[in-house]
């Protein structure tokens, strides 16, 4: 059994709690395999870094060497580079050796405020190295450091402290320097959290969320929010996010996915962090080995990225048949098809919500899982309401035969809820509500859905599951059970994915099923 290869390239920090030691057990925390070349030896704690001492270069080159030649190297992350020789060993090594997949953190100045990178060493990096990175991921400081090289000093006064005010200047920063550098950039925000309405937090009480920015083209920009985790002990978390969206890189998962795991486990390395030393104490970067795989509030994003679900996830929630609704083109052959059959659903559905209620052991589960049975009559009231429209009665509806999908799919839920606990049905059930409400979202910020909303006689179905009050239905739910997750052992979540797979599949299925009706009219 073979692991992926990892290499870190970057400074020691004796403290332990970033550079190469923050690295390595980032690695053995994803399952990977850890190798190093250091580049410098530091003498730092949690209170700032008190000396440097770079390692020759001639030295680092055969450390890069020994391990490429030998074991073979998967993905790098480069951190503290130190020296402009030291950046000028390590270009030399990738053109070499062919090294392809690099995640390079521009590590410049430490939280505390030391200088990391010399100003000479800012050119080399620029000119020589960003162009070979497969990502870069600066935070703020260093990005506005990095565009100084790029941007004549007359044109850089829009990027200076006083424009970067909200989650847009964020993305127009981060989006400038991807202009630049023609490198995929991550741009780092957790030292300008945000209030909830997108401006940067003037007061430690307004401070809500986080963003990062991700910039893969002109056209290609995902934003990342996250809460703010009110903590000082924030230190290793540059380190550990670029070593972890390598390690998710060397995994095979895409950027987008690589960056977006990378966050979660961040998140939850910060959230349950060490209180060690008299500053900034370090992340718990080994959490995830003796904690369940996912932090708290993040179960559902666990599941819906998991590698067994990921990709079934994606098809069901990008389908071609929510498409076709979105941009007018789907038949009403298809649609009233897929009307009757949802209708039919929903009486099961309805069933399975009086199930989960009664299964349910405190009064507010069963209050949230009861009204959602309110929520499912309204539903089907609006589904009766728009079957009217293209001459379908409820009569109609009620007597429809049952499609095999639509069997399926609902005994199944019902089977899990039969057998199973209340954890188990809310997680069957889970894929419906969420599913509906990111597939109709995500139609939202398509920009040929909304060319063609106007006239659309199928655009209510996106407006109804992306509405506000059915968001808010689903988050209750959701809430729900991310607070049930709190006490999931280890073998019920690998369980509970595999029931999630399942029911996200059937999703997919039943719009598969209702696209195949599909006819000119």
């Amino acid at each position: 059994m073979s692991s992926p290869r990892v290499l870190t390239i970057a400074g020691s920090d004796s403290s332990g709690g970033a550079g190469i030691e923050a690295d390595l057990k980032v690695i053995a925390a994803h399952g990977c395999y850890g190798m190093t070349a250091m580049t410098a030896l530091t003498a730092q704690n949690t209170s700032g870094v008190k000396g440097i001492h770079v390692v020759p270069a001639a030295f680092l080159e055969k450390t890069l060497e020994a391990v490429v030649e030998d074991i073979g190297v998967d993905v790098v992350k480069i951190g503290m580079l130190g020296h402009e020789s030291t950046i000028a060993t390590i270009v030399a090594t990738v053109k070499k050796y062919k090294l392809h997949r690099i995640v390079l953190d521009p590590v410049m100045v430490s939280t505390s405020g030391s200088i990391l990178l010399p100003a000479a060493a800012v050119a080399v990096l620029c000119d020589s190295l960003i162009p070979l990175a497969t990502l870069i991921t600066p935070n703020v400081s260093e990005a506005r450091h990095l565009l100084a090289h790029y941007v004549p000093a007359a044109a850089f006064d829009e990027f200076e402290d006083i424009y970067l005010n909200s989650q847009t200047s964020l993305i127009n920063l981060a989006k400038t320097l991807h202009k630049h550098t023609s490198t995929a950039v991550l741009l780092k925000g957790g030292h300008l959290p945000l209030t909830d309405d997108g401006l940067v937090a003037a007061r430690d009480v307004d401070k809500a969320m986080v963003a990062d920015v991700l910039v893969l083209s002109d056209e290609t920009v995902h934003v990342f929010t996250s809460p703010y985790i009110h903590t000082a002990n924030t230190h290793g978390t540059g380190c550990s996010l670029s070593s972890a969206i390598a390690c998710n890189l060397a995994l095979d998962q895409s950027l987008p996915s690589a960056v977006s795991s990378a966050r979660t486990y961040v998140a939850g390395a910060i959230s349950t962090s060490l209180s060690l030393g008299r500053g900034s104490g370090p992340v718990n970067h080994l959490y995830s080995l003796y904690r369940l795989p996912y932090c708290t509030g993040h179960f559902f994003d666990y599941l819906t990225q998991h590698p067994r679900v990921a990709d079934i996830w994606n098809d069901y929630v990008n389908h071609p048949f929510v498409k076709r609704i979105a941009d007018g083109t789907i038949s009403t052959t298809a649609f009233k098809w897929y009307l009757c059959q949802d209708y039919l659903f929903l009486v099961q559905f309805s069933r399975a919500s009086a199930l989960l209620a009664y299964k349910s052991s405190t009064i507010p589960q069963i209050a949230v899982h009861a009204s959602g049975i309110a929520d499912i009559t309204q539903e089907t009231g609006l589904h009766v309401k728009y079957c009217g429209l293209f001459g379908v009665t409820e009569e109609e509806l009620q007597a429809a035969p049952e499609a095999a999908t639509t069997t399926a799919y609902t005994r199944y839920v019902l089977d899990v809820g039969a057998s199973g606990d209340a954890a188990a049905l809310s997680v069957a059930m889970a894929s419906c509500s969420l599913g509906y409400q990111a597939a109709a979202q995500n139609r939202l910020v398509d920009g040929a859905s909304k060319t063609t909303a106007r006239g659309n006689q199928f655009w209510s179905w996106v407006e109804q599951y992306s509405s506000a009050e059915y968001i808010a239905g689903v988050k209750k739910r959701r809430d729900m059970l991310e607070e049930m997750a709190d006490g999931f052992s280890v073998n019920q979540v690998a369980q509970l994915v595999e029931v999630f797979r399942r029911v996200t599949e059937m999703e997919r299925d039943f719009f598969t099923a209702a696209l195949n009706q599909d006819t000119e009219d």
